[in-house]
């Protein structure tokens, strides 16, 4: 809304079809470069305020619809300065918006399943052997579970999970993950683990309550995962590695997961882990969900606390205005100090029939001898006395002292005057 005058529309509004505002700045205004963002927001504005009734409903709703020019005036600079603020403040929330960083409850599930599983799921009662695993299985346990960092099948947790805790087909290990329990399903490590088996595993630990996933709380657990690798000068692996030298899931070897070009000295790190580097990533993202949310916060605030400032620059507005009313009153006193004084004069005059004590009231005598009663209001008296508003009344008693009892000749002494 704008308290400025409805000519200001005509800028906006298409020459050649009245009525219209279009949104892209017209040629005419080719060298105001600096309107180029603002044009748009601009003619909306004008669009939506294009008729009178419009704009009388907006100055209603705003209680500005009762007051004066002067009041407008002033509103417009103190308006103008909290929309260019407000206009600020938006483009940092549209920045925000194209940012695309705020994440909806949906993307934050998809981005997690896809960690865990390798898919977004439906239930994760049904998990797919080749999305879970690369989709090439290998030739056996050590073919799926040794590798690479970042081209080891075992591509999420889930397979990470598989490879550490599953009872193998080929005179597989039991109890890997948990010693007080056997497991019941093997899996035929020559091709991708069966969702039995990967349910099986997923039930050896104990669903927890419904908590908010922040980023601290994610980065906490994915550090206390990574506490459990060992690395030595050739690898780097989590499970158990026994005698032997590859992570079969057979009693001389173990069940591990192992990671051929993560170890001392080497460039890789745990972070290069394809399915730590997903969890990692969720983190990152995370955060910058969570900034993004506090600095729309924080902008909602900042707007909130503008749209009060508004309102109570407008309530203030007519008492701002009285206030400098009463100051230029204050400069030029009311005529209505003249007339009643000069009416003061008068009814003074009124009292005396002779020209004894006449000069001390303000009065001017006009007979032809002592006692005629033609006693009237002396003008240049009444002026000196409006002039002289507030003079403490002893001034005026030792006039009266000096001439009481004078006859009208002594009266034109200095003193009496």
């Amino acid at each position: 809304m704008s308290p400025a005058g409805g000519s200001w529309h005509s800028v906006f509004e298409d020459p050649k079809n009245k009525g219209t505002f279009p949104e892209t700045k017209d040629t005419r205004f080719s060298d105001n470069t600096d309107w180029d963002t603002k044009w748009k927001e601009w003619a909306q504005t004008a669009q939506r305020l294009k008729d009178s009734n419009g704009m009388q409903q907006k100055l209603k709703y705003h209680k500005l619809h009762s007051r004066t020019v002067q009041h407008l005036s002033i509103a417009k600079q103190a308006i103008l300065q909290l929309a260019n603020e407000q206009s600020a403040l938006a483009t940092q929330l549209q920045q925000i918006k194209a940012d695309n960083k705020i994440l909806t409850n949906e993307q934050l599930k998809e981005k997690i399943n896809t960690a865990l599983y390798g898919e977004n799921v439906a239930t994760e009662n049904t998990l797919s052997p080749n999305k879970v695993f690369d989709a090439t299985a290998g030739r056996d346990r050590k073919g799926n579970c040794d590798g690479p960092a970042k081209d080891n099948k075992a591509k999420t947790v889930m397979a990470a999970l598989v490879c550490v805790c599953a009872r193998d087909s080929s005179n597989g290990i039991d109890k890997a993950c948990n010693k007080h329990l056997t497991l019941k399903t093997q899996w035929t490590s020559s091709t991708a683990p069966q969702n039995n088996v990967m349910q099986e595993l997923r039930k050896l630990f104990p669903a927890t309550g419904k908590k908010q996933v922040t980023a601290a709380r994610l980065a906490s657990l994915i550090s206390n995962v990574k506490a459990h690798f060992t690395a030595s000068d050739t690898s780097a692996l989590i499970g158990k590695l026994d005698t032997g030298a590859a992570c079969s899931g057979s009693a001389n070897s173990w069940l591990c997961l192992k990671y051929t070009d993560v170890h001392q000295g080497a460039e890789n790190t745990i972070d290069d882990i394809s399915w730590i580097a997903a969890l990692n990533q969720i983190v990152n993202d995370i955060k910058d969900h969570e900034e993004s949310v506090a600095a729309v916060d924080s902008i909602g605030r900042q707007l909130s606390a503008n749209t009060e400032k508004a309102g109570a620059f407008i309530a203030s507005i007519e008492q701002y205005t009285q206030a400098q009313a009463a100051v230029s009153t204050t400069a030029n006193p009311k005529p209505a100090q003249a007339q009643e004084n000069e009416q003061n004069a008068k009814n003074a005059c009124a009292q005396h029939s002779s020209n004894k004590t006449w000069i001390d009231e303000g009065c001017k005598w006009a007979g032809t001898s002592e006692t005629d009663e033609k006693c009237t209001a002396d003008e240049s008296k009444v002026k000196e006395q409006t002039n002289a508003a507030g003079t403490e009344a002893g001034a005026a008693g030792t006039t009266t002292d000096k001439c009481k009892g004078k006859e009208q000749t002594d009266r034109k002494s200095p003193d009496c005057k």
